[in-house]
């Protein structure tokens, strides 16, 4: 016998033990008011229904759900990096993880939306596109804390790599291979675009050279589409300094189509450190961000500002702290939480 759906339901453990229904819901909740004959009995016909609490109703009865939502963007690899890091540090802090996607069909605004109906505590946005006003009017005042975007809002806390960081060391280090004409492909409407490609300029002038920046994007296709560009104008540069590995690994695929040797003839290097970019084939060098810090670093300031905080600090990380600091790029006001990204050398820029 079961209830609605096939599902046992507490009214469905209550008609086979001849109980009343508010007499079985104490019994299984643990709640006084029930001998223990009776709740010994409403226990055993449960178990052998298959009973199993429904984990909703429960959040919908208890004051503080402890549950955190984040919103990403699907289709980037690095992002899934990301949120399989806040699921860990989530755990970590005692807190449980709501997930949504953004995708062609399925917006951000809507997202975020239901995760304020799911009865989330906060929420961490990760590589946000959308203006905030939207973000914040969606999200219903609920504590925020944004990811991989420098702070758009006074008193919006921001927890992303320190771009400018990342950029410099990449361009030291292609410059000290002897190469001189560097472009920068740029990341089109992706949160850190600027700052990369101004740290890319910057890291470029210091040294007397032109800092070529040209438009590109976040996926294979804009990498393709860079180096058609480029080779069409017969302007082919030494080396290619993509936004991410994405648009990287499609610079690489269509520098060899077009029978071009990586690094020989063109050096090219992407950022993240996606899975793809150590394959031997592949063999991007890159730049890492440091998921572990990054995603530790956004839960713990969440977490203090929830109403069901515990002050608990995960220990994830190690010794590897974010840095708060004031960025030019965000908000008067804001705080940013900056961590340290590492250089990765691989055999595309040899």
């Amino acid at each position: 016998m079961s209830g609605t759906g096939g599902r046992v339901t507490i009214a469905t453990v209550a008609r086979e033990a001849g109980r009343s229904i508010s007499t079985v819901s104490a019994a299984l909740n643990g709640a006084p008011g029930v001998s223990g004959a009776t709740r010994a009995e409403i226990l055993r016909v449960a178990a052998e229904l298959g009973y199993e609490a429904d984990p909703r109703a429960r959040l919908l009865r208890a004051a503080h759900t402890g549950i955190v939502g984040v919103s990403c963007i699907a289709g980037q690899a690095f992002q899934v990096q990301l949120v399989d890091g806040l699921y860990r540090a989530a755990r970590e802090h005692g807190h449980g993880l709501s997930l949504t996607a953004a995708t062609e069909h399925h917006g951000e605004v809507e997202g975020v939306r239901g995760l304020v109906r799911d009865r989330c505590e906060g929420i961490v946005v990760v590589d946000s596109r959308i203006p905030y006003e939207d973000l914040a009017s969606a999200s219903a005042g609920l504590p925020l804390v944004v990811m991989c975007r420098p702070s758009p809002a006074p008193g919006v806390e921001a927890v992303r790599s320190d771009d400018r960081a990342g950029m410099t060391a990449l361009v030291e280090h292609v410059l000290g291979t002897g190469r001189r004409d560097l472009v920068h492909l740029d990341g089109a409407g992706a949160s850190c675009t600027q700052l990369r490609s101004e740290a890319f300029r910057a890291a470029m002038e210091a040294r007397g050279l032109p800092g070529r920046v040209v438009p590109g994007g976040q996926d294979e296709e804009a990498g393709v589409r860079a180096v058609s560009v480029l080779a069409g104008r017969g302007s082919m540069p030494q080396a290619l300094l993509c936004y991410n590995d994405h648009a990287a690994l499609g610079a690489l695929l269509e520098l060899r189509r077009r029978g071009l040797r990586v690094p020989q003839d063109v050096a090219v290097a992407g950022y993240d450190d996606i899975p793809v970019a150590g394959v031997s084939a592949v063999d991007l060098t890159t730049v890492r961000q440091d998921v572990e810090v990054l995603t530790d670093t956004a839960l713990q300031r969440l977490a203090e500002r929830l109403p069901c905080a515990t002050g608990r600090r995960s220990r994830a990380g190690g010794d590897r702290p974010a840095r708060e600091d004031g960025a030019p790029l965000g908000a008067v006001g804001a705080v940013e939480h900056t961590v340290a990204p590492h250089l990765v050398v691989r055999g595309s820029t040899a």
